[in-house]
């Protein structure tokens, strides 16, 4: 069997709104569910080209950003070693990637989630050409999206999805991702607006920082929290409950930092106009009723959501801000990737 070819794929970045902080034992088994928000602008880029050949030997060429990086090249090994028991043709694959993405680094936008997806979903498609099987499997692609990065499990699909085992869904897994069915209208258009305050990389990688969970003194406390706040969180999305989604998202990005804090060596990562922002927003909110939350991944940097009825409102409160940042990347409610180039022929 002989086949070569070269696909694209555009995957989005997602936010968080029920945080994915600590795992358990095995392989990327998050310690408590998680719920997210994809998102439509903020977007990986990836494009393979590959030759699948029996007898031939595994290789790998990463380009990142017009740069070939061996550190890259290092970790995908030991991916597709785990992703082999899926794809078999990978034993004797050379493949060169080529991948950029759209937005800024250190700018509190997930890039292991759009990166790990992107590139899952390129796999999966030249599975199919290997296979003669064009099917779709979401629950495939969001499973090796999961063992390279497990926020990127949440990236393969949209518009708000869920990744765990949870009572509010059977079909919820700790090995894949699921759709959250029947959200209200008020929240399949729904504005995120990322307001850059520094883009120093992290002192710690998420990374290093989920181990921190493993003998936390708030771990059990933390997951009977986050099975509470998504229960609550999955009622405001069906109903459209505005306030009780604001609660739920400040309360886990509060959270999310507090556990950090918490963490032995205490691991900071807020700066000083993360805060004087946070206190602005509350402040505005208060005082013009803008319909706005605030959430945070493991960074300095804040996301603002708000519905689209409150859109002119808040860019004019962003432009008035006495608070200094660097910049603000505006994106919105995405519905996962993108195929962009699928070309390949047997050889």
């Amino acid at each position: 069997m002989c086949i070569k070819g070269k696909i694209t794929y555009s995957s989005p970045s997602n936010i968080a709104i029920i945080k994915y902080w600590g795992k358990e034992p095995g392989d990327q088994i998050p310690m408590n569910p998680s719920l997210s928000m994809t998102l439509d602008k903020c977007r990986s880029f990836t494009t393979v080209e590959y030759e699948v050949k029996k007898g031939a030997d595994f290789s790998v060429e990463v380009i990142f950003e017009g740069k070939r990086s061996t550190e890259i090249e290092a970790k995908l090994q030991r991916w597709f070693t785990k992703i082999s028991y899926f794809f078999s043709w990978l034993n004797y694959t050379r493949l060169r990637v080529e991948s950029h993405n759209n937005f800024p680094h250190s700018a509190g936008i997930a890039s292991s989630a759009s990166g790990m997806s992107t590139l899952a979903m390129c796999l999966s498609a030249i599975d199919g050409h290997v296979r003669n099987d064009e099917t779709q499997n979401l629950q495939l692609q969001s499973n090796i999206s999961r063992l390279g990065s497990g926020s990127a499990s949440r990236s393969v699909m949209g518009p708000w999805v869920m990744w765990g085992k949870s009572e509010e869904f059977a079909d919820a897994s700790d090995e894949y991702a699921v759709v959250v069915p029947d959200v209200h209208a008020d929240f399949l258009k729904l504005h995120d607006t990322i307001i850059v305050v520094d883009k120093t990389p992290k002192a710690i990688s998420s990374r290093d920082g989920h181990t921190l969970m493993e003998g936390h003194p708030w771990r059990r406390g933390r997951i009977e929290q986050a099975n509470q706040n998504l229960r609550e969180l999955i009622k405001a999305l069906k109903s459209g409950d505005w306030k009780l989604f604001q609660k739920i998202a400040e309360n886990e990005a509060l959270s999310l930092h507090a556990l950090m804090l918490a963490s032995e060596g205490g691991m900071m990562l807020w700066k000083g106009n993360t805060v004087d922002w946070m206190h602005y927003i509350r402040a505005e909110r208060q005082r013009k009723g803008i319909p706005m939350a605030f959430t945070l991944d493991a960074g300095a940097n804040l996301h603002l959501l708000y519905p689209d009825e409150a859109r002119k409102d808040v860019l004019q409160m962003l432009g008035d801000s006495p608070v200094n940042h660097i910049e603000f990347i505006h994106d919105q409610t995405g519905y996962g990737p993108e195929k962009l180039l699928d070309e390949y022929e047997k050889c």
